[in-house]
């Protein structure tokens, strides 16, 4: 695959793959942080002007061109925020320096400091600590009060980039749709006693990363009218760890008035880590990289190099992710659901019917060793301890075609299907809320996974995503899930259209129903219904008992 140019300052480096059990352990972690590829380039100010450059557009910090693509413009690479660099290191985001002229936002810039994607052994990362930057895409020739979608991109809190999505169909649904680069791994969610100190609330560290997201809404708020977009109507939307970013703006005080809607995909229970976990995780990662005197650690931390934080990070195999604890987020996000205390807008859940089967898809495990039965059991015993007889009772091996269909079906179910569902019915209490699961089982996989004839994929972690924020024909086809225009059969076209004006009508109105679609019902714990997203635009309604049965929903509740 070809890379764009990285800026001068970007520097590379690549981790080994992780040990299943450690996968296991992580969890929804770890599958975050699948199928997502970074990308970086070099920023220029406006040289000569491209056949197809846009029309110029003005912010609150300056002018900008962007890129005509065929039916939508694009501006790219436009900071929202101060680098986050130097004495900025490990801060909440600071505006960002105005400039003269015209700024050219026809190229992305850098994704923020990542490891190599462990799904993609041997490549390195490119990115750049100077990240913070987003990119708009809009509807060429419309210039009114359009609904705006933000969307924060998975990846664990570990991988990705706003660069990701390519959503040029939905933009030209009448869309506008804003993607944005987030500081990841111990950059962004570092948390330890000194940082605690240099906090707003004097309190609580780590969430620069949604910090970071936090910033982009400020400056949505204050600039998408200029390209025509609704500042009071605002849907923040993500996957993966881009729906836990959702969940926990939904949660934060800090995010208050700052949207209007929210769409949060595979995301499961909205898990979030503990102010002391994370700060015993911090203490041992600022041992690993060699800032062991509490006095001095955070000059010394931010004297470290990013490849000397990715190193740390390879070693450290710490799981990053939101801390729960402070003025930014004071309870755990689901708690706070149940007590109606947040931020009180629809909401738009789902997940897709075999989350985990990409992790296993070659029925070998994470590091490429043949997943037999025996390692079957070894992993659920590794990953439920004293529990483990009673999920290998509930999934035995014999059950299923491969060893690895198994332990995807009882990892999808604990971590992801059924994890939602308390979810859901916290967020139905208060706010309107329609929950779905994609069920296309013919969905097509991209080209750098080799998937044997004998492994059925079906519907795996993001494979939507390409059904929702597809490109165009011109769009090359990238080995990122969604980045590119995966070709899809007219059956899958045909759902790939009825999800876009789902999404986009929740975006417009808070529901996602149209006149002409079928009705999606809304949720709630009486009823208890999904809606089945099928091939060739069928829809199912999926009832709370069919749901369990299928997902053994029933028997995970016993287990807590």
């Amino acid at each position: 695959m070809s890379r764009n140019k990285k800026s001068s300052r970007s520097r590379c480096c690549s981790v080994g793959l992780n040990p299943l059990g450690k996968a296991l352990q992580q969890g929804p972690a770890i599958i975050a942080s699948a199928l997502v590829l970074a990308v970086t380039s070099a920023h220029t100010m406006e040289g000569a002007k491209p056949a197809n450059a846009a029309a110029t557009v003005r912010t609150s910090d300056g002018e900008l061109r962007g890129v005509e693509r065929g039916v939508v413009e694009v501006y790219q690479g436009i900071p929202y925020a101060a680098p986050p660099v130097g004495d900025l290191r490990w801060r909440a985001p600071r505006p960002g320096a105005a400039w003269t002229g015209v700024r050219d936002a026809t190229k992305p810039r850098s994704a923020c400091v990542q490891p190599a994607a462990f799904w993609r052994p041997g490549e390195a990362a490119s990115w750049d600590e100077d990240c913070l930057y987003l990119n708009v895409w809009k509807p060429r020739h419309v210039d009114a009060h359009l609904p705006v979608i933000v969307w924060f991109h998975g990846g664990g809190w570990l991988n990705g980039a706003g660069t990701d999505m390519q959503p040029i169909q939905i933009v030209s649904q009448g869309n506008i749709v804003v993607t944005v680069n987030y500081r990841l791994g111990a950059l962004g969610y570092l948390s330890l006693p000194a940082l605690d100190s240099e906090s707003a609330d004097g309190q609580s560290s780590g969430n620069y990363g949604d910090l970071d997201k936090v910033r982009a809404l400020q400056w949505v708020k204050q600039n998408i009218g200029a390209f025509g977009g609704d500042a009071d109507n605002v849907t923040i939307a993500g996957q993966s760890a881009g729906a836990g970013s959702v969940c926990w703006m939904l949660g934060s005080p800090a995010a208050a008035s700052l949207f209007h809607q929210a769409i949060i995909q595979s995301i499961g229970g909205c898990q979030m880590i503990s102010h002391d976990t994370a700060a015993t995780r911090g203490k041992s990662f600022a041992e690993t990289i060699g800032c062991t005197d509490p006095a001095t650690a955070m000059a010394c931390l931010r004297k470290k190099s990013p490849a000397e934080i990715i190193d740390a990070q390879a070693q450290t195999k710490l799981i990053w992710r939101p801390v729960v604890g402070g003025a930014t987020q004071p309870v755990p996000v689901l708690d706070a659901f149940r007590s109606g205390k947040f931020n009180r807008v629809p909401v738009l859940v789902g997940n897709v019917r075999h989350e985990t089967r990409v992790l296993v898809y070659e029925d070998n495990d994470l590091t490429r060793q043949p997943l037999t039965a025996d390692r079957y059991q070894s992993a659920v015993r590794t990953q439920h301890g004293d529990k483990a007889d009673r999920v290998l009772a509930e999934y035995p091996v014999d059950a299923y075609p491969t060893p690895g269909v198994a332990l995807a079906a009882m990892q999808t179910d604990s971590m992801l299907s059924c994890g939602s569902v308390p979810l859901d019915e916290a967020l139905s209490q208060w706010v309107p809320t329609y929950t779905y699961e994609f069920r296309d089982e013919t969905a097509p996989h991209t080209p750098y996974m080799v998937v044997p004839p004998s492994f059925d994929l079906g519907a795996t972690h993001s494979f939507e995503l390409q059904y929702i924020w597809r490109g165009d024909a011109n769009t090359p086809i990238s080995s990122g899930q969604s980045g590119g225009a995966i070709p899809l059969t007219p059956p899958q076209a045909k759902l790939s259209q009825m999800m876009m004006r789902y999404w986009g009508s929740f975006a417009r109105a808070g529901d996602p129903n149209t006149p002409s679609q079928p009705v999606w019902p809304r949720y709630d714990a009486a009823t208890t219904q999904w809606l089945g997203l099928l091939a060739g635009g069928a829809t199912e309604i999926v009832t709370g008992d069919a749901y369990d049965q299928e997902h053994h929903c029933r028997f995970w509740a016993s287990m807590q």
